[in-house]
Parts: structure tokens; sequence; C-alpha cells
């Protein structure tokens, strides 16, 4: 059976690879030095969303990291009267700052797919593209899957074709 990443997701103890199989979408779990396989199939998807989100955890040590970084500077540039030094020192601390702009204004997509009794995640922070791929992928894959599926309904006329005397 062949499979194609769709995307990834992470935290501190687990790593999420989402996979498209022929009919089901594929979730490893990776935690730690075990794992787990879990599948989504097609026909029993619930929904599928895509939204940008913006990490709380990210933003909160980037923030933090650029306050503990920056007050220092500040402080020495302040005492001292030297305006040149407090320049220096908030271009040291400039990257922290831009990645936590770049993060609140971009956030990172998700797109999720909902099933029975799975769910499957991916992020994409910075090919967002990708993330609309991916979900337009699973969209067209799922509907054509379930349209299939879904048994074609009778008229209220009647399917028989022959006329009432």
């Amino acid at each position: 059976m062949h499979r194609k990443l769709l995307g990834t997701a992470s935290n501190l103890a687990t790593r999420v690879r989402v996979y498209l199989a022929e009919d089901a979408v594929e979730i490893d779990e990776i935690e730690g030095y075990s794992g787990t396989r879990k599948r989504v199939l097609f026909d029993e998807v619930l929904l599928v969303t895509l939204d940008r989100r913006r990490r709380l955890g990210t933003i909160a040590i980037l923030a933090a990291v650029s306050l503990v970084l920056l007050s220092p500077g500040l402080l020495i540039a302040a005492t001292k009267q030297d305006l040149n030094f407090g320049l220096i020192w908030t271009e040291i601390v400039s990257p922290a700052w831009i990645a936590l702009l770049v993060h609140l204004a971009f956030g990172v997509d998700q797109v999720t797919v909902f099933g029975k009794r799975t769910v499957a995640q991916m992020r994409f922070a910075v090919r967002k593209r990708r993330g609309r791929e991916v979900f337009a992928l699973l969209r067209a894959r799922v509907g054509e899957v379930q349209r299939a599926a879904t048994p074609p309904v009778a008229t209220a006329s009647g399917s028989s074709g022959t006329a009432a005397a």
C-alpha cells in the first residue's frame, strides 16, 4: 500500500505524522520510543476544517525570552546614558521580537479531520499554501467517497415509471 505524507504536528511529548492512504487518512503517533497507528476512513469522516491559530505557548516563550534579554540591556543603557549600547542590545534581541510578531501576524494553519472515533491534525507554520492544498485534497477525496457510498434518493412520484390509470 502506497502512503503519501500530508503533514505533521508535534508538541513536547508527541510527534504526529499524517498520511494519505488509498481509502483513509492514517495517523502515526510517536511518543518516546513507542508508536501507534490510527485510521480515519473517508466514508467515516464527519468534518474537515482549516483554521489559523496562534499558539499560546509559543507567544509566551517568545515574549518571555524577549523581555528577559531586553531588560538588562535597557537597564544598562539607561544607567550609562549610552544610546549606542541600547541600540546594539536591541538588535541582539530583535530576532525574538520578529519571531513573536510574525507568529502573531500569520499564526499556524491547522487542518483537522474529524472521524467517528479519531481525529487527525496537521499544522503548517510556514507552508500555508501546502496547508490549503491538503485541505482541498482531503475535501475532494472525502466528497468522492461519501457521494459514491450514498444511495440515490427515490423521488416522491415513484420510481416505477408507469402512469397511474
